[in-house]
């Protein structure tokens, strides 16, 4: 039997690995990949701190507050807090709008990564991340 953890794991990397595919060297990359990571993180700990309200019968974190975590892109993060604390597994219409906000994360971040009109916003970006890791670069080595 496939443990839900395994696939979840094996869901991110995919979704990693297509980030890399699709973001040629660019400056984009790295930055996307720290701002993903760290909202993932955001939402794996709410989802621990969620689970141990509910097993002490305490104040809950509100669904939409995960659920817009997770469409602001730190769904990995809920993909594998779901089977590593057990949590929010169950519950059919959580399941069903986590994956929607998902797909809808994962959609929007394909559309302006591979769509034409959204060229000139990646272009803006792209040069706003080169400043910053000129400026951080600088800021260093003082």
């Amino acid at each position: 039997m496939i443990k839900p953890l395994a696939v979840s794991s094996l869901v991110i990397a995919a979704y990693v690995a297509g980030l890399i595919w699709l973001i040629p060297g660019d400056a984009l990359l790295p930055f996307l990949l720290l701002v993903l990571s760290l909202l993932s993180l955001c939402t794996l700990i709410l989802y621990a701190l969620d689970k141990r309200a509910a097993v002490h019968q305490r104040q809950r974190i509100p669904e939409k507050t995960l659920h817009l975590l997770a469409l602001a892109g730190g769904w990995p993060g809920a993909l594998l807090a779901r089977p590593l604390f057990r949590h929010k597994t169950r519950k059919q219409p959580f399941s069903l709008l986590f994956w929607c906000s998902a797909m809808l994360s994962g959609g929007l971040l394909l559309v302006f990564l591979i769509v034409d009109p959204a060229a000139p916003a990646r272009a803006w970006l792209n040069d706003e991340v080169r400043h910053w890791y000129l400026f951080v670069q600088q800021s260093l080595s003082r």
